[in-house]
């Protein structure tokens, strides 16, 4: 649910009866996966007699699992973000919202599409890199896998690198200084 829901969020939900649910409502549900018993918190794209058809937020493709009555834990009504308490989109509101993200997704895949080729005449001259001095902290490990060195910016990782493969991992923008700096 990336972009309605951040990490560390807490959800707050309700218990509500099954006749109850309505399209675009945010539900919680369990889902046996490999054995396991997950909660998958998604939004109601159909309703059915015999269960609900859901989506994820930030996903094109809806579920392919119906989910059943059972299943159903309860519907998010709001969310806890670092103190401060939002309201829960539901109903014709979590449509509209959901619809807002898909075309979020959508208009980015284009706008990269179209920029890619200048982004990356720009991160070959390193220009950003001679004017952009961000204070990068570079961190090494030893782990199970081998040698991995992080790049981290304000306390997020901004880069990785798999010392024995010569393998990375960096984030938008970023790359436009690490890439002339540290890999060339």
């Amino acid at each position: 649910m990336k972009g309605t829901f951040k990490p560390g969020d807490k959800l707050i939900i309700e218990k509500v009866p099954f006749a109850q649910i309505r399209k675009g409502d945010l539900i919680i549900f369990s889902r046996e996966a490999d054995g396991n018993n997950d909660f998958v918190v998604h939004r109601v794209v159909d309703i059915y007699q015999n269960g609900l058809i859901t989506r994820g937020d930030n996903c094109r493709d809806r579920d392919k699992e119906l989910v059943i009555e059972e299943n159903i834990i309860g519907r998010v009504i709001q969310f806890d973000r670092m103190g401060k308490i939002h309201r829960g989109w539901n109903g014709r509101r979590g449509m509209f919202w959901a619809k807002i993200l898909g075309s979020r997704m959508h208009l980015i895949k284009v706008v990269d599409f179209f920029l890619r080729k200048p982004y990356i005449m720009i991160r070959k001259t390193g220009i950003v890199a001679k004017f952009w001095h961000p204070e990068i902290r570079i961190i090494h490990f030893e782990t199970q896998d081998g040698a991995l060195i992080k790049y981290v910016h304000k306390g997020k990782t901004i880069a990785i690198c798999w010392t024995d493969t010569n393998r990375w991992q960096i984030r938008k923008l970023y790359d436009l200084i690490i890439w002339p700096k540290y890999i060339d």
